[in-house]
């Protein structure tokens, strides 16, 4: 891989080659896998972020955490070899104490490139999402929700507003509206056809109607309203709530 997809790796996705220097927690994401460490680090970062609500935590930690995910998606789209090295048994998580609030890496253990063929995205792209999602995102989500006391299509439900925000960004960038339409389409094919077997659930969180509202904010551009809450509103009492948030009273 060269410096520049490294360095959007790490810019974009949080995902270094190399661990952390210096950390308050790290855990391989296997160890991260059992509930007793999800708490630990949970009750960690929440302590970080000023409050004891190990709920909140989660749900801050998943966005970070869709970093992966969103990893994942770009490298196997782009048929990029290193898609194979993004796994639970090839990855670590690194909480950072920084000046401001803290910080997440996560950390691939070895390259593992292989051979990795154009996909028909309709369907050996699918299977593979689906093979990442049950096997190696699943069991982070069910131990964290276990350790936070929360429901898991909750924390799925924050991987995918991660995602979505990806997706909008990578639409906004396309060169014309042609490929931007792909972009959309292929990423609603790749989340909406995914089995609810794949999650754990009797039914798919990631499927998901887009809805949008105007900004409250200038310029007051059309913006799209999360799948649920990031409960960032609760860290600070000036804080309020996002504009694209879906419990934000109608105006």
């Amino acid at each position: 891989m060269c410096e520049t997809e490294k360095m959007q790796l790490g810019e974009r996705f949080f995902i270094y080659s190399e661990a952390a220097e210096i950390a308050v927690v790290t855990f391989s994401l296997t160890e991260l896998s059992l509930p007793a460490n999800a708490e630990h680090l949970l009750k960690t970062y929440a302590s970080m972020l000023g409050t004891d609500d190990k709920r909140l935590a989660a749900a801050i930690f998943c966005s970070w955490y869709a970093g992966i995910c969103g990893a994942k998606y770009a490298l196997l789209t782009a048929a990029h070899p290193m898609a194979h090295a993004l796994c639970l048994s090839n990855m670590s998580v690194h909480l950072i104490r920084t000046e401001g609030f803290p910080v997440f890496s996560f950390h691939v253990h070895e390259n593992r490139d292989g051979l990795c063929h154009k996909h028909d995205p309709g369907n050996v792209l699918l299977n593979e999402l689906g093979l990442f999602y049950k096997n190696d995102v699943r069991p982070i989500i069910l131990a964290l929700a276990k350790a936070a006391q929360t429901k898991a299509v909750m924390l799925w439900k924050q991987i995918y507003n991660q995602l979505y925000t990806y997706m909008e960004e990578e639409a906004r960038n396309a060169a014309g509206d042609s490929t931007r339409n792909l972009i959309i389409e292929q990423f609603k094919a790749m989340t909406w056809e995914l089995e609810p077997e794949v999650f754990g659930l009797p039914a798919n969180p990631f499927r998901i109607m887009p809805k949008f509202r105007t900004d409250r904010n200038p310029p007051h551009n059309t913006i799209s309203i999360k799948a649920t809450c990031c409960l960032a509103y609760q860290l600070r009492a000036d804080h309020g709530y996002c504009s694209s948030c879906p419990i934000l009273p109608p105006e």
